[in-house]
């Protein structure tokens, strides 16, 4: 369930085309990249500027989900136990947790607060499914499996707002 939803979830955001060919990157990895224009392509508005800093922030999100399942495939296949994978997931909590953080600090433009809120959302939302996974790791209760599950598919579900948002702008 949670590797087929994950395949159309990356799928649909790789179609979104993360970052335009005319567009610099700017930042620290600590902070959020602004996409700024380069010196031909004039001004951009705040909802060109919010789209390409969603797209960025989209991008990382969907390499860091997609890294996770590689690694809890290798889990599935018995190339990592329980205790392994107990510590990948925190690994990723974290940089699931920076990843929510860079979205905070996202600057909105009036009228588009749900599209960085159902995003904030489906990041947590996932980061809470992978917690769930961990608690299930620790204890074998199938009802912390089963709640991981309904929080993975919740993060899809956040996931169809911002998605459809960026391909209406594309």
């Amino acid at each position: 369930m949670i590797i087929a939803s994950i395949v159309v979830s990356i799928s649909i955001v790789m179609y979104l085309d993360p970052i335009k060919d005319n567009i610099q990157v700017f930042g620290e990895s600590t902070g959020v990249l602004v996409p700024q224009p380069q010196e031909q392509s004039g001004n951009k508005s705040s909802i060109q500027v919010f789209t390409d800093s969603l797209r960025v922030l989209v991008s990382k999100s969907t390499e860091l989900t997609s890294k996770y399942q590689q690694e809890l495939g290798k889990w599935t296949t018995k190339e990592n136990d329980n205790l392994t994978m107990i510590t990948i997931t925190d690994n990723y909590l974290s940089q699931f947790e920076e990843l929510e953080n860079e979205a905070r600090d996202l600057v909105i433009p009036a009228g588009q607060e749900n599209i960085k809120d159902s995003f904030i959302k489906s990041v947590n939302s996932e980061a809470a499914s992978y917690e769930h996974f961990k608690n299930y790791l620790i204890t074998g209760n199938k009802t912390e499996n089963d709640l991981s599950d309904d929080d993975f598919s919740l993060a899809f579900q956040y996931e169809q707002v911002y998605s459809a948002y960026l391909l209406k702008n594309r």
